[in-house]
């Protein structure tokens, strides 16, 4: 059901970001990945819809860069 749900938003945000002006497509983004993650859609499934698309990714990479730093934390436990 998630990747229904993905391919709808991405095809809205298809639809919607040339109406955007450019100064807030990523703050619009942003919003987007943050309304995805608030309903539930896994962080799997909201990777995969921003694959083909740089805003979407970049604001996606932001949005869970807290994620990466944690991640890279576990590791730094293996190399000690």
């Amino acid at each position: 059901m998630a990747a229904i749900e993905t391919d709808f938003i991405f095809d809205m945000w298809e639809a919607m970001k040339p109406l955007v002006p450019a100064k807030d497509k990523m703050e619009a983004a942003e919003r987007i990945i943050k309304l995805c993650d608030d309903y539930g859609i896994s962080k799997t499934d909201i990777e995969e819809m921003t694959e083909n698309d740089k805003i979407l990714e970049t604001a996606f990479d932001r949005y869970f860069v807290d994620d990466y730093e944690d991640e890279d934390d576990e590791w730094d436990e293996y190399d000690e």
